[in-house]
């Protein structure tokens, strides 16, 4: 399908600027017979010399590319936008101000958005240009400059109406936005460039280079190239995707064409076939199915049976896919999940090791305001909250749990997942349908309200044309895939790991005349093993059906050995180590831990490639690209079948040197997170393809599973325990972290370590963080102060991790009313120290200094309290940090009361308003609502403001009532003051908030 790409460029610049990709793209084999080049002029002279005329504003240029895109572009159905500096600038305008105007409808051609050294927050750089450039007036350049008001505007438009919209409307359209930085760009810094946008990255490029790529293997060139062929891919649709949830998904049973999966050489992310318009395939990205290839006849008629109206199966609300491992539950639940889709249902899929993170991002994508998921997630309600959604949910829907093979997972905790009270419940809509995978068979498991039905092995016949499809007709004759397939139990699984090794044995230039190159040779090669079941399907069990798939495993690992492959097996089983979710393979085998390993000596780079490609080619594992993200190292990630999985963890190789399989999945973990904190949102993709991995090692080396005894595989789990805790309390997720870090400290004897040895403290700190979070004060106080004690007792009163628990400790004291005067001389030893330890400018430093402000100006010490402020407010400017950031808001809020208490109203309206106007928030954030408050503060202490500040306070109480159910202390206080403001106006004020009440206008 045709696409049209519209380059925009910068400020004083033309579109020859594009000339490399522009060259590049022309050229380009996949994507110069479908995609049309458009530059997109307009006039951005530095100054004009005559007087009759202007330099076009902003505003001007964004009409014209409207204007543009209407005459010039008038049928053109698929548009992509590429922008450079100042361009990204242009179209952000152009889009709000479409929006503005009512027309979102027209902005539904548009396709993608991606922007390049945009000014985000503003350039600094033309400020010291301007002062050397005396004459310089330009409109142009007056909006790059930080904190235009314009921009701003624009910018929050197009993130709450573009970038997050749910619906094509007059007053919104989702269109996939990225923002890309240059590492060496100091005109717009990356932090600047990235702005609040949350998809897109940095690239080793300086503010002009970044738009000449010098070949079609430059990441700029990539991430274009990789949005044109997602623009390109036909997405027959509903014209109400769901919003896009950051988080990989895992394909199961997935058929795989020749030549797909584990590139052979480097290339561009590739786009999934089922890609959606915004971006987000809300099912696991897979091959799909042709007309024909699911096998099956009873499958056929059970996905009939649930997606066609006034079928008895179609009202029942909640079904259980039950059956044996490899059956192909999930290729089912794929192929229901699809076809549901295509009708017009919003699919969600919730993967089973992810299941809280990922529910977390359902509550996000129905809607709950951000801060009502932190405090369901904290307070223990989030299984409420999610269904309270769900059961509103006007539109039809399908939410799939696959591989729920321990069912009390799905259940509250305290009760089993009968009971109907937990994750699995009952629709109370008729909009709504659940789908379960699972090996459990059991009704009464499942309670009455479900209907399980049993996924049976294939049929002979049907077995037979999986083998016969899957090979291409080269393994035999119908007759001797009808006895192979026999032979393996009709287990999907089974049959395509063998039609697999059939098809790479055949394209092989080894082949042997022994080697199981057709379905009869094959068929020897299953029987010259022990243990194996018979035909008779009555015997047929679990267990036999786990020796079937382990022996066609066996074959294959053996096939691959013979080839001088011998470290597939190895590697393969260093996977299994690790969680059934997606594996980002090219971060964990990149570096040299690998072939550090006793188990892979000397694995070369040559050697990886080639293993990863022989483990594809014989079925053995499943290879897919993610489409949200840029960075190669997560986009290309592989998935082993849960089957597969737990056999080759229960192998005896592995039970034998658990220390050499474990400590290696650790240590590729480890080396796989590198320097990247934990607590920094840029670093939170990486550390989500990690996290369930790193859950499942650390507590499979901790908590007994791998039985451990080497102490240094045993240090490097318990680091990256503590790193891991560190990502799920910063991204909210304080339970699966309280569940991590209190068995491991409860049980850290049997492992050989002191609850106060250095590595436990760690993870101690990190408990007093969550209570701390959890707003469990009097708890955490006493958490840290055991922490702190014996920090300084092992490590000195002012080592960094010592100064890290008294902060914490400081804030947990600070926080109980009345207890300032406490926490002031401890803030005040932390920062003289942390100026020492980590620089009077480090982030962690001005966080402290933040603390002591709020704390002094508690205890009066009001111009004290705004000297702070102050500072650090310079020092983040100076450093470039995003006027965005909460911590500089939250500052910003501080200042406001320093200058409220000094009888400062004026500044103090102006410092406020320039928080509310940075945030890139919801106005419903819990840190957004704080600024509100403290907006109607201010406006109570001018002149002739207070019904502006009843109109904010009642604002601000319907939306604090909204998003929390229960009382909260901003609750309290607003109410308290709307109440105490409403009693003590007088007459003519009465009588305005009557109107308010009204709905009247008042001014």
């Amino acid at each position: 399908m045709r696409v049209h790409l519209v380059l925009v460029h910068g400020l004083f610049s033309s579109g020859r600027a594009w000339k490399a990709f522009h060259d590049l793209i022309a050229t380009d084999p996949e994507l110069r017979d479908w995609v049309s080049i458009h530059r997109f002029e307009y006039d951005s002279a530095v100054t004009k010399l005559r007087p009759d005329r202007r330099v076009a504003e902003t505003d001007d240029i964004a009409d014209q590319l409207g204007t543009f895109l209407q005459t010039q572009l008038a049928d053109a159905e698929r548009i992509m936008l590429l922008t450079h500096s100042q361009g990204g600038l242009i179209v952000q305008r152009f889009l709000a101000r479409k929006l503005w105007n009512g027309a979102g409808t027209e902005l539904a051609r548009i396709k993608h958005l991606t922007m390049f050294a945009c000014p985000n927050t503003g350039s600094g750089f033309f400020l010291s240009v301007r002062k050397n450039l005396k004459g310089l007036a330009n409109a142009q350049e007056r909006q790059l400059r930080p904190f235009d008001r314009s921009v701003t505007e624009a910018q929050r438009t197009v993130l709450s109406s573009v970038v997050h919209a749910r619906t094509i409307s007059d007053t919104e359209c989702p269109i996939p936005v990225q923002a890309f930085g240059g590492s060496a760009d100091n005109i717009v810094p990356p932090v600047v460039a990235r702005g609040v946008f949350p998809e897109g990255g940095v690239v080793t490029a300086d503010h002009f280079s970044i738009i000449r790529p010098a070949d079609r293997t430059a990441l700029p060139y990539l991430s274009v190239r990789a949005a044109l062929l997602k623009v390109g891919t036909p997405t027959p649709r509903t014209p109400s995707p769901p919003r896009p949830v950051p988080a990989p998904t895992t394909p199961v049973e997935a058929p795989r064409p020749a030549g797909a999966g584990i590139p052979r050489e480097p290339s561009p992310a590739r786009p999934s076939a089922e890609e959606s318009p915004v971006g987000y395939s809300p099912v696991p990205p897979y091959v799909r199915l042709e007309e024909g290839q699911l096998k099956g006849q009873d499958r056929h008629r059970l996905i009939a049976s649930l997606l066609t109206p006034q079928s008895p199966d179609s009202a029942q609300r909640v079904h259980v896919l039950a059956g044996l491992g490899g059956s192909g539950k999930s290729r089912l639940a794929l192929e229901i999940a699809d076809r549901a889709r295509t009708t017009g249902r919003k699919v969600w899929w919730i993967s089973i090791p992810e299941l809280s993170a990922r529910m977390r991002a359902l509550a996000l994508d129905l809607g709950a305001p951000s801060m009502q998921v932190e405090r369901a997630w904290v307070h223990g309600r989030a299984m409420e909250l999610v269904w309270e959604r769900l059961n509103s949910c006007p539109e039809p829907w399908l939410l799939v749990f696959d591989n729920a093979d321990e069912p009390r997972r799905l259940g509250s905790g305290h009760e089993p997942v009968s009971d109907g009270t937990g994750w699995l419940r009952k629709p109370l809509t008729e909009n709504g349908m659940v789908l379960v995978t699972s090996r459990v068979r059991r009704q009464q498991t499942w309670g009455d309200w479900s209907r399980v039905h049993q996924v049976l092995p294939l049929g002979d016949e049907d077995g037979a044309s999986l083998l016969l499809e899957r090979t291409g007709g080269i393994g035999g004759t119908n007759e001797e895939a009808r006895t192979l397939s026999s032979l393996l139990g009709g287990l999907p699984l089974a049959l395509r790991h063998a039609a697999d090794v059939i098809r790479a044995v055949q394209g092989s230039h080894l082949t042997l005349d022994s080697d199981p190159q057709d379905f009869r040779r094959f068929g020897d090669a299953v029987r010259s093993g022990p243990g194996l079941p018979g035909p008779d399907r009555a015997n047929f069990t679990e267990l036999m059906g786990q020796e079937i798939v382990q022996k066609v495993c066996g074959i294959a690992l053996e096939l691959l050995s013979q080839r001088d492959l011998p470290q597939a097996a190895t590697l393969l089983k260093v996977f299994a180590c690790l969680s059934i979710a997606p594996v980002p393979y090219r971060c964990l085998l990149n570096g040299e831990v690998p072939a550090q390993s006793p188990l892979l000596p000397g694995f070369s780079t040559t050697q990886r490639k080639a293993v990863l490609e022989g483990l594809e080619d014989f079925g053995l594992v499943d290879s897919s690209e993610r489409t949200d993200t840029t960075d190669q190292d997560l986009a290309h990630v592989l998935t082993l079948h849960p089957v597969v999985h737990g056999i080759l963890r229960e192998d005896e190789g592995v039970r034998e040197r658990a220390t050499d399989y474990y400590g290696l999945a650790v240590r590729m973990l480890l080396s796989a997170a590198g320097r990247s904190s934990p607590d920094h949102p840029a670093n939170w993709p990486r550390w989500g393809a990690i996290a369930p991995h790193a859950l499942e090692v650390c507590k499979a080396c901790l908590l007994g599973e791998a039985a451990l005894t080497d102490r240094s595989v045993l240090t490097a789990a318990l680091e990256l325990a503590r790193l891991t805790t560190r990502f799920l309390i910063a991204t909210g997720l304080l339970g699966p972290a309280d569940e991590l870090v209190l068995p491991i400290i409860g049980r850290c004897g049997s492992f050989g370590f002191d609850q106060d040895d250095r590595e436990i403290l760690g993870l101690r700190h990190e408990r007093g963080r969550i209570l701390l979070e959890r707003e469990e004060l009097t708890a955490a106080e006493e958490q840290l102060r055991l922490v702190v004690s014996a920090r300084t007792t092992i490590l000195g009163e002012d080592d960094a991790d010592t100064l890290a628990s008294r902060h914490k400790l400081a804030r947990a004291i600070n926080e109980q009313t009345g207890r300032e005067d406490e926490a002031e001389p401890i803030l005040r030893s932390i920062i003289t120290a942390e100026r020492t330890v980590r620089g009077p400018e480090h982030y962690d430093t001005l966080v402290v200094r933040h603390t002591l402000a709020r704390t002094v100006l508690a205890l009066g010490k009001d111009r004290e309290a705004e000297s702070e402020t102050r500072q650090i407010l310079e020092i983040s400017e100076r450093n470039h940090w995003p006027p965005a950031t909460p911590e500089i808001l939250r500052v910003r809020e501080t200042l406001t009361h320093c200058l409220l208490k000094q009888d400062e109203a004026e500044e103090a309206e102006r410092v406020i308003d320039k928080a509310l106007e940075d945030a890139a928030q919801p106005r419903d954030s819990h840190l957004v609502m704080r600024l509100r408050y403290t907006h109607a503060l201010v406006l109570l202490g001018l002149a002739g403001r207070t019904p502006e500040a009843v109109n904010e306070l009642t604002d601000l109480q319907s939306d604090l009532t909204r998003v929390h159910e229960s009382d909260i202390p901003l609750k309290q206080v607003v109410k308290e003051l709307l109440e105490k403001t409403r009693r003590e106006m007088p007459g003519p004020g009465k009588q305005i908030l009557d109107a308010v009440d009204q709905n009247e206008p008042t001014y």
